[in-house]
């Protein structure tokens, strides 16, 4: 097709030549023979370059808020000046949607900003060749459809105290759960020694704490769910909530009314639990799956912010990610506090009473790394 260009020449050609044929004048041949040659040559260009193959590099996930690069390589045998386009889904803003270029060896990125939470696509492009004098043009359109996984955004816990304060045993000072006191062995490290136990004792006859493993620490399962257009605040929640709990070495399970994610841990299955978060939808979960919950993230369509509950405690994702909301359960326990400077974590051995060994737990205050204990990654 030719370009307004071309159009534009084609009349040259036409008007010389006919001029030419009525008045005998030679000298317009000067004009009309490079204007010809030009609209011969740019159309041999684009029919000889066809349509470029096309191999596009899409994210597979990213976070909702980030910016991320969709690249689009061409093969392209010679230099090629061109129109890209490329077009995405609602909630995914490309920043130049139309880009000109030359189209070479030399890869041509794109910036998506990943607006909303869901599986988005990425696609169609179209591009739009010319030649090199821009008199000939041909539009080609690849039918490119790439999903491309929105994560919820996730928040930092500010306020970790109000966290820890609804179940203290959720935390892992930064090592694993005390589990019982038994006789010291050659080799056992002195800093498992519980002296305040080993002081009741005769002397040289110590006693050491010892810890769960790895596949005994406890499972935590977490519900999430929302009535109305507020699951895109509940996930945003919950997203938050389950990966602070990962960071503190716990296995997190999911359920939400899209579907189920089995308690684990480790980087695959953090992907997993966000791209449930990601696809799930606005719904309640029946009551024959609620049962066995730890945590239940939830928000009704006429609550101003997202509730998180644990045990008969109540309070906002708000107050948890550093608002100032007070308590849900209306008692004032959870008004937000200025904890300060960074707090450290501690998991200590039973504590000094008759007939108990409780674990004494100090709550981590920088960025809610986990409920209780463990340290911020």
């Amino acid at each position: 097709m030719l370009t307004r260009r071309g159009w534009a020449l084609a009349a040259v050609a036409v008007v010389g030549f006919s001029m030419a044929a009525w008045f005998s004048a030679r000298s317009l041949n000067a004009v009309v023979g490079p204007v010809a040659v030009a609209l011969v040559a740019g159309y041999a260009q684009v029919r000889y370059a066809g349509q470029l193959e096309l191999r596009t590099e899409t994210p597979e996930y990213g976070f909702a808020g980030e910016t991320v690069s969709v690249a689009l390589d061409f093969e392209a045998p010679t230099p090629l000046a061109a129109t890209v386009r490329l077009d995405a889904d609602d909630g995914l803003d490309v920043a130049d949607t139309e880009v000109e270029t030359t189209i070479a060896d030399e890869s041509l990125a794109f910036d998506v900003t990943l607006r909303e939470r869901g599986v988005r696509s990425v696609g169609p492009v179209e591009v739009v060749a010319e030649d090199v004098l821009g008199v000939w043009s041909e539009t080609y359109t690849y039918p490119v459809s790439n999903d491309l996984v929105v994560f919820p955004e996730i928040h930092h816990l500010h306020d970790a105290g109000d966290l820890a304060a609804l179940r203290r045993e959720f935390g892992i000072g930064g090592r694993d759960r005390f589990d019982q006191l038994r006789e010291y062995e050659r080799g056992d490290p002195l800093r498992d020694v519980h002296w305040k136990s080993s002081a009741k004792r005769a002397a040289d006859d110590l006693v050491v704490m010892e810890f769960e493993t790895e596949t005994d620490r406890e499972r935590v399962e977490l519900l999430a769910e929302a009535e109305g257009g507020r699951m895109d605040d509940v996930a945003a929640a919950a997203a938050s909530v389950l990966t602070h709990l990962l960071d503190a070495g716990l296995a997190v399970g999911l359920t939400v009314p899209g579907g189920r994610v089995e308690p684990d841990a480790g980087p695959d299955h953090r992907t997993e639990l966000l791209t449930l978060l990601a696809r799930t939808y606005p719904g309640t979960v029946g009551d024959s799956r609620r049962e066995g919950t730890d945590v239940l993230v939830r928000s009704d369509a006429e609550d101003d912010d997202v509730l998180v509950t644990v045990g008969d405690r109540t309070v906002t994702f708000g107050q948890l990610s550093g608002g100032r909301e007070r308590s849900a359960s209306g008692d004032g326990a959870g008004e937000h506090r200025d904890l300060g400077a960074r707090g450290s974590a501690d998991t200590g051995g039973p504590s000094d009473t008759a007939d108990s060994t409780d674990t004494d737990t100090t709550a981590v205050t920088d960025g809610g790394a986990a409920f209780a204990g463990g340290e911020s990654k």
